[in-house]
């Protein structure tokens, strides 16, 4: 058997490959597009967690000057109380 093209079957495979080529670019730059938003993603991700981590450290040591604040403070006046209570037995 022969095949014989018929009168425009040139022209719809002109037309197929015309469009296959079309949506063979559209799906590259589609999977393009989302290696770049992965990409982009993972370094916002870790940049987001350092950036908790500084967060993180910076409360625990205001926390911690906060309590050594305190009780320096609180030794303070119980220096000033038995100097008073010294004061009051003269």
């Amino acid at each position: 058997m022969t095949e014989e093209a018929t009168p425009g079957s040139e022209t719809l495979m002109d037309i197929g490959e015309a469009v296959g080529s079309t949506i063979g670019k559209a799906v590259a730059t589609a999977r393009t597009t989302a290696e770049t938003v992965q990409r982009e993603e993972k370094i916002i991700r870790r940049k987001a967690v350092k950036t908790a981590k500084v967060a993180r450290k910076a409360v625990k040591k205001a926390a911690k000057s906060a309590k050594k604040n305190f009780a320096k403070g609180k030794k303070a006046a119980a220096k000033l109380v038995k100097k008073a209570k010294r004061k009051l037995r003269r």
